[in-house]
């Protein structure tokens, strides 16, 4: 009984040992200097009509991409941005298309 218990202390202080060791992400042997950089590395725009934008993406989230759809939108007539769908597409990247639209009241 001993011994079970000795292996299960031994066990969960090795585990707890590979959680502080972890380190941030890096890309290409160096970490992102920000956020552009990121971006650049992570984000394409796949199709954009005046009515809507696609991006592909990976190692990003898609609430990060908002605010990139959102400046689109607004130099299109100054629409706003609403997702229309995400799609996982290949090799593990994801497609989300976001739809430009005017929803003021004239």
């Amino acid at each position: 009984m001993s011994k079970l218990k000795f292996m299960v202390v031994l066990c969960g202080l090795l585990s707890a040992c590979s959680v502080f060791q972890s380190e941030p992400t890096k890309v290409q042997g160096s970490y992102y200097a920000d956020d552009a950089e990121r971006y650049r590395q992570n984000v394409a725009v796949k199709a954009e009509t005046p009515d809507f934008v696609t991006y592909e993406y990976k190692d990003i989230r898609v609430d990060e991409l908002a605010p990139l759809a959102s400046l689109y939108c607004d130099n299109q007539g100054g629409k706003q941005a609403y997702l229309r769908e995400i799609i996982l597409y290949r090799n593990n990247l994801r497609r989300a298309t976001f739809d430009c639209v005017n929803l003021a009241m004239e």
